[in-house]
């Protein structure tokens, strides 16, 4: 049987190179979503139009936050995975009614 070479390294919790891709892919996640939700602020900052606020608290919310709860909360904190899963998805939820309220609401 073939066996791709960025499989054969196992540790404790599997595969090292796997280990390394989701950490490197979420990093590369939080950047892009810290550099929108800058720029969006950094839209409101010049323009004060509300809107652009609440966008740039929504996607920091949807994309960056969770992102760091994640990594963190297990980490530092040593929070279980329903503590981390459930504080994440609530942070997903709220970004995404800031969203929505930037969409259909008037701020």
């Amino acid at each position: 049987m073939l066996e791709f070479p960025l499989q054969t390294v196992e540790s404790e919790g599997g595969a090292t190179t796997v280990a390394i891709a989701v950490f490197v892919g979420q990093l590369v996640a939080f950047a892009i979503a810290c550099w929108i939700a800058k720029r969006t602020y950094d839209g409101y900052r010049e323009s004060r139009r509300r809107p652009l606020l609440w966008l740039a608290i929504g996607i920091a919310l949807l994309a960056a936050v969770p992102t760091i709860l994640r990594f963190l909360l297990p980490t530092v904190v040593g929070a279980s995975s329903v503590t981390t899963t459930v504080l994440a998805s609530l942070s997903e939820v709220a970004g995404l009614t800031a969203i929505l309220y930037t969409v259909y609401g008037r701020p």
